[in-house]
C-alpha cells in the first residue's frame, strides 16, 4: 500500500492540549496526545497479530492443496477446480497479510512521527521558556494584579531559581521506573527549607485526633433531615463540598455517604489553606499542614482521614472519592498514592482544584480530575504539569479573573475557590471528549442525589514550644511520593 491510509486517528492535541475550548483547555484522557499514542502502538500490535494469523491459515490452506495433489485422488471428479481454488485461496491471503502488514508499519511511522514532532515542539518551546523567563515572569505579573501566573511560577521555578541558585537537576534511582524525569528545584529545596523549619521550631507536623461532630445536618426546621444533603455527582457539585467543609469551621472536614452504580461510595472533602501563621497549631490545615502535605507525604491527616472514613462506617470495599482545594488537593492526592491508606480504603476517584499536585503518580486505573488556571500561581508551585495520561485529565481555566473592588486578594484572583467552582460548572456541557469521560466516570463512583453528611473535627497535637535539638530535628521522608517533594 502507498500513501498516507485515511482511516489513521488524527491526534488533536499534538502539544498535549486541546487549545481553547470557550474559557479552558485539557490535557489527559482518552483525547490526549498520550493515551493516542498508546492507541496507536495497540493497533500496530493487534494488526501484526491478525497477520500472524493470516500466515498460518495460509501454511493450513498450502497443506490441503499438498493433500489435494495426491495422486491417489488423481481421478476424483472436481480436483483440478478444487486445486484452483487453492491457489486463489493461497494468493488471497498472503495479499491480505502483506496488506496489514504494511498498515501496521504505517501506523508504527505515523506514531513516531507525532513523537518527534512533539519532542521538536516541547524542545522549542522550553528553550524560548529556558531564555525568556526573566521577562516573562515579570510582565505575566503584571496583568495579573501583581502575582505571577501558572506559566510564569512553573517557568521561575524550572529555570529561574535553578539558574540563581546553580542546582542542576538530580535524576531518581535508575532503577526506579517511576523516575521519568529529573526532579525539580522545588523538590529539592522544600525537604531542606522545612528542616530548617523544624530546628526553629516552625512547620512541625505533628499527630492528629479525629473527633465526630454532631451537627451535620441542616439543623431544625430544614427541609431535609439532619445529616442529609443533596450531593451534585459533577466537578462542580463535587468542589462545592470542600466549601462546604471549610465553611464548618477550622479544621474541619466532610464525609459524604452515598450509593453509586457499583455500591455505597464515600465523599471526602478537604478545605484549602486556614491561615494561623507559620507555628504549627491544632488547626492541621493551617500553614504547617502544607509543610506536611509537601515534605511529609500527608503522614498525619492521612491516618486522620482514614481513622474517620472507618468511624463514620465505611468499609474496605466501598468506594471513595477524595475531593481538595488548595492544601486540601495535595493531601488528597498524597492520599491517593498512599499504599497504605489504598489498603485500607477503595479510592477510585481523586478531585482537586488550585493544588500543585503534578509529581504525585496514581496507580494505574485510579481516575483523577485536576482543575488549574492560568491566573493561578499555586498549582504551577512543584514546578510541574500534571502528567498526560488515559486516567488523569487536567482542565486548565483561561478565562479572565479579577479581584472584585475593594475585597482582598489573597493568592490572587485565579486562586479563588469562587472562580474554581463557576470554571467547572463550564465543564457540564463540554463537548471534549476526555471531559465527558472524566464526568461520567465520577458521576458513576459517587452516585448523586441525596447523602448522609458527617462531619469531623480534626486536632493536632501541638508540639511543645521549645528548641529542638539537631539530632531530633524531623527530616523529610518521601516514601509514597514517586518525586519526593
Amino acid at each position: 500500500m502507498t500513501g498516507d491510509p485515511e482511516w489513521l486517528p488524527a491526534l488533536t492535541r499534538l502539544d498535549g492540549s486541546s487549545g481553547d475550548l470557550g474559557g479552558y483547555r485539557v490535557t489527559g484522557g482518552i483525547g490526549g496526545a498520550a493515551f493516542q499514542w498508546e492507541e496507536l502502538e495497540d493497533a500496530a500490535v493487534r494488526l501484526r497479530s491478525i497477520a500472524a494469523d493470516a500466515d498460518r491459515i495460509y501454511f493450513d490452506i498450502y497443506a490441503l492443496q499438498l493433500t489435494i495433489q495426491d495422486s491417489r485422488i488423481f481421478m476424483v471428479p472436481g480436483r483440478v477446480s478444487a486445486q484452483d481454488a487453492m491457489r486463489r485461496a493461497l494468493a488471497a491471503v498472503q495479499a491480505s497479510a502483506d496488506e496489514v502488514r504494511e498498515i501496521a508499519d504505517q501506523v508504527s511511522r505515523a506514531r513516531e512521527a507525532y513523537g518527534q514532532a512533539e519532542a521538536a515542539a516541547n524542545g522549542a518551546l522550553n528553550g524560548l521558556m529556558q531564555g525568556t523567563w526573566w521577562l516573562s515572569t515579570p510582565l505575566g505579573a503584571l496583568g495579573n494584579e501583581l502575582r505571577p501566573t501558572l506559566m510564569g511560577t512553573e517557568s521561575l521555578i524550572n529555570n529561574g531559581t535553578r539558574g540563581l541558585l546553580a542546582l542542576p537537576p538530580v535524576p531518581g534511582p535508575p532503577d526506579d521506573s517511576r523516575y521519568s524525569e529529573p526532579a525539580s528545584t522545588t523538590e529539592r529545596l522544600v525537604p531542606n527549607l522545612v528542616e530548617t523549619a523544624n530546628g526553629l521550631g516552625l512547620l512541625q507536623p505533628a499527630p492528629i485526633a479525629v473527633t465526630r461532630r454532631a451537627d451535620a445536618g441542616n439543623g431544625p426546621g430544614g427541609e431535609l433531615a439532619a445529616g442529609a444533603v443533596p450531593l451534585e455527582a459533577t466537578p462542580a457539585g463535587l468542589l462545592a463540598r470542600a466549601g462546604a467543609a471549610a465553611a464548618a469551621g477550622p479544621g474541619t472536614i466532610e464525609i459524604l455517604e452515598t450509593e453509586a452504580a457499583t455500591g455505597k461510595s464515600w465523599v471526602v472533602s478537604l478545605p484549602g489553606t486556614q491561615s494561623q501563621g507559620p507555628e504549627a497549631t491544632a488547626n492541621p490545615f493551617d500553614e504547617t499542614g502544607v509543610a506536611e502535605a509537601l515534605a511529609y507525604d500527608s503522614r498525619h491527616v492521612s491516618a486522620a482521614v482514614s481513622a474517620a472514613l472507618e468511624e463514620a462506617g465505611a468499609e474496605a470495599a466501598d468506594h471513595v472519592v477524595l475531593v481538595g482545594y488548595s492544601q486540601g488537593g495535595i493531601h488528597a492526592m498524597n492520599m491517593a498514592a498512599d499504599k497504605a491508606f489504598l489498603a485500607e480504603h477503595n479510592v477510585s476517584y481523586v478531585l482537586t482544584a488550585g493544588s500543585p499536585v503534578g509529581d504525585v503518580n496514581l496507580p494505574e486505573g485510579l481516575r483523577s480530575l485536576h482543575l488549574e488556571h492560568v491566573q493561578d500561581w499555586v498549582p504551577g508551585a512543584d514546578g510541574r504539569a500534571s502528567p498526560d495520561t488515559r486516567d488523569r485529565v487536567t482542565v486548565t481555566l483561561t478565562n479572565d479573573v479579577a479581584t472584585p473592588d475593594g475585597e482582598d486578594g489573597g493568592l490572587g484572583p485565579g486562586h479563588d475557590f469562587g472562580n474554581y467552582v463557576a470554571g467547572a460548572r463550564l465543564l457540564q456541557d463540554s463537548s471534549d471528549v476526555s471531559v465527558t469521560d472524566a464526568g461520567l466516570a465520577l458521576g458513576a463512583a459517587v452516585g448523586g442525589g441525596l447523602a448522609s453528611r458527617h462531619l469531623f473535627t480534626l486536632t493536632r497535637q501541638v508540639p511543645a514550644r521549645e528548641p529542638v535539638p539537631p539530632h531530633k530535628r524531623a527530616s523529610s521522608s518521601f516514601r509514597n511520593r514517586p518525586h519526593g517533594y
